[in-house]
């Protein structure tokens, strides 16, 4: 495969000797969380399934057709941007097409990426493939949440449940790819396990800027103004990731702050480049305000789940960090 997977070894290795051993499921649940590569290992899967050596060589027609995203036999949908997928989509792009044999190959493959914002109606008219299938049709349902599936098509499925990789794995491959030691520190505890996220986030000129502008506003958070505060918090609704990245960020800028405070080794720090600026900090604040500190993170990412004005919270934050 030309792209590169990192982690969850034991599933691809699994998915691999189903084909080795013609042991091949109709049906497969992959579920992980984003960016963990639900996605390009299906596609990986995919590839050997369709490839004339079945090792995914990338060199044989079959393979050249797939990566050229040309392969008559291999169908991918996803949400579109949409909230869900409804039953008109699943029955025209995959029940009415599953009676038509393979054009090449023994194998027709589905992949369906977000497959648990499908409808209950796109689910029920789902299950009558899976409980019946074609013995040439293979249906990947890639997930976040296995539990929005209906019982009745997780039961007929071999549920896969993909892991996250460790910060040092991550950290090491970006710095592989190019990336400066201290932003893949940065970034590797930022993506919360998913190699995906991490990429995107180190080539981004976004995630850079959004750093330094979180950076620069913790500098002075004590002696932020009403004024300061409201502003920072538009910018923080301008951002894709919005309150619930910030909160991430948060909790390891003050993670590092009780680290430094309770070893006095930098070893650890995620932010290591402003290691000056944590050791003030670390100084500056008792044991008891920085752990009063990370449970009232916590109650904020809690309020921002519920219907409270992400406005307020947020304000209510900054105000208590202000303190």
């Amino acid at each position: 495969m030309s792209d590169f997977i990192l982690g969850n070894e034991k599933i691809r290795h699994h998915l691999m000797e189903s084909i080795i051993k013609q042991s091949i499921s109709h049906a497969y649940i992959l579920a992980g969380d984003k960016g963990i590569g639900k996605s390009k290992i299906a596609r990986e899967f995919a590839m050997e399934l369709i490839c004339e050596k079945h090792t995914g060589c990338g060199e044989c027609p079959a393979c050249r057709q797939f990566l050229a995203d040309a392969y008559p036999d291999f169908f991918y949908m996803d949400a579109e941007g949409k909230e869900t997928i409804g039953i008109d989509r699943i029955r025209e792009n995959i029940v009415n097409d599953v009676s038509i044999r393979p054009y090449h190959g023994k194998v027709k493959i589905y992949i369906i990426d977000e497959a648990d914002k499908m409808t209950v109606g796109a689910q029920n008219a789902l299950l009558k493939t899976i409980e019946e299938p074609p013995e040439y049709v293979v249906i990947l349902l890639l997930v976040r949440n296995m539990s929005l599936l209906l019982e009745t098509i997780r039961s007929r499925c071999i549920k896969l449940l993909l892991s996250a990789v460790s910060n040092d794995r991550i950290k090491r491959w970006l710095v592989e790819k190019g990336a400066s030691e201290d932003l893949a520190t940065v970034v590797a505890s930022y993506s919360n396990g998913a190699p995906g996220i991490a990429k995107a986030m180190a080539e981004s000129e976004d995630f850079a800027g959004m750093y330094n502008q979180n950076v620069e506003f913790l500098k002075k958070i004590s002696e932020a103004s009403i004024n300061d505060i409201l502003l920072f918090i538009g910018e923080l609704k301008k951002r894709t990731g919005g309150f619930k990245d910030f909160i991430n960020f948060l909790r390891l800028w003050y993670r590092d702050i009780c680290i430094l405070k309770l070893t006095k080794k930098i070893d650890n720090l995620v932010f290591i480049r402003e290691e000056s600026i944590i050791l003030r900090l670390s100084r500056e604040y008792t044991l008891k305000k920085i752990n009063s500190i990370i449970d009232l993170i916590d109650e904020t990412e809690t309020r921002l789940n519920s219907n409270v004005s992400g406005d307020t919270v947020m304000e209510l934050l900054f105000i208590g960090l202000r303190k």
